[in-house]
């Protein structure tokens, strides 16, 4: 053992009839001697050339499996507080007498208490326990009870997060902000079911999504695609999302998600390639019924941002008195370049009724572009998508 103690300090165990003993992530035997330990993890160094770190394999639980094999809930390395964990935490069942690890499975939740490089933390001995036949560990958790099958499960079934599949429900691109709606692509991801009423549920279809730990509202669930909202109220930052099926007690790996103050994007129909933009009288903006001249038109968007005036809580829709309103937004129809591509905003906002669709109101000047132009949104210096899959166009006349 280190002196002085490092990483979790409490955890016991024993074999049947006292055959080894299990103290934090050592394995000690009769004669409390120990033969095998958790080992150490290096952590490469956080700037190019900075020597590597080496720490104790943080181990928060450790419970007998029977006189040959034991089980230990291994976490993983936060180097610092701000650490970014990618990884998720894991149960092991290991041979006595070889600590060779001979299966591992995933945790939905980590341990009651964290620990950061080589602190010393002290924890409950008993938090785990193995059932009889050595497929199934219960754990105190974050969460309450947690239960960890140890039957291997394929890869081919587990729930998967697609690679940048995290993305804005309006543009298909990685951009979102606080109160977005996102779309989650992967596989084996939850069973299909679509929200029925508000407050939008935090379980839906077998799972739960998490964004650092915080449940997010869910609209609707299949095996290929999530789509959720960001709490408004989250400040912009990264953090590690992961969806946990509770079904199947498994969870993603964590992915890497960033938020920024403003990501702005307008609605446009993946079949069609139709832009939400409308006349007054509710008819959509096409090449056959263009915008004219002096005349007011309606756009529905995403990424907005955070509002003003009456107050957002994530899951419910936006409030109608006093209305939601956002920071000062610019249109576009063309080349933002050129002054006759800006159109005058009167007024934008969250829709009344609806959760997370913003409304922009615009009039028309004489002096627009003509024909079929790109749509621009700018807020800040932060301008919505020019490429990509779902590419917003308007017709003028």
């Amino acid at each position: 053992m280190t002196a002085p103690i490092q990483g979790y300090y409490g955890a016991v165990g024993a074999g049947p009839r006292g055959s080894y003993f299990l103290v934090n992530g050592m394995v000690l035997n009769q004669s409390l001697t120990p033969v095998s330990n958790a080992g150490t993890v290096v952590v490469p160094g956080a700037r190019p050339g900075a020597a590597p770190s080496q720490f104790v394999r943080p181990v928060a639980a450790v419970a007998a499996a029977g006189a040959t094999l034991f089980a230990r809930f291994a976490q993983p390395v936060r180097a610092a507080q701000n650490t970014v964990v990618t990884e998720p935490p894991v149960v092991e069942l290991v041979e006595v007498t070889a600590n060779r690890v001979v299966a591992t499975a995933p945790a939905l939740e980590g341990p009651l208490s964290t620990q950061v490089a080589n602190q010393r933390v002290n924890v409950v001995g008993r938090t785990m326990a193995v059932d009889p036949a050595g497929t199934t560990a219960y754990i105190l958790t974050t969460s309450g009870l947690s239960v960890v099958p140890l039957d291997a499960v394929p890869a081919a079934e587990r729930p998967q997060i697609a690679r940048n599949g995290v993305v804005n429900l309006a543009s298909y691109e990685t951009a979102l902000s606080p109160g977005s709606l996102a779309s989650i692509f992967g596989s084996n991801l939850g069973a299909s079911e679509v929200a029925s009423g508000t407050p939008l549920p935090t379980i839906l279809g077998g799972v739960c999504v998490t964004l650092n730990n915080r449940p997010l509202p869910l609209l609707m669930t299949s095996p290929g695609q999530i789509n959720v909202q960001i709490p408004p109220d989250l400040a912009p930052n990264r953090y590690p999302l992961v969806i946990r099926s509770i079904d199947k007690k498994l969870s993603t790996a964590p992915q890497q998600v960033a938020l920024t103050k403003y990501s702005p994007a307008v609605f446009v129909d993946g079949q069609s390639g139709q832009a939400a933009i409308f006349h007054q009288d509710g008819r959509p903006v096409t090449k056959s019924s263009p915008a004219t001249r002096d005349k007011r038109l309606t756009i529905y968007a995403a990424g907005l941002g955070a509002t003003k005036g009456g107050r957002v809580t994530a899951g419910l829709p936006a409030p109608d008195s006093p209305l939601a309103e956002t920071d000062p937004v610019q249109v576009f129809f063309g080349d933002p370049r050129y002054r006759e591509a800006a159109m005058d905003v009167e007024w934008s906002g969250l829709v009344p009724g609806l959760i997370g669709v913003y409304q922009i109101n615009l009039y028309v000047p004489w002096y627009r572009m003509r024909g079929e132009q790109p749509v621009t949104l700018r807020l800040g210096n932060i301008d919505s998508p020019q490429t990509g899959p779902l590419r917003p166009l308007v017709w003028l006349d």
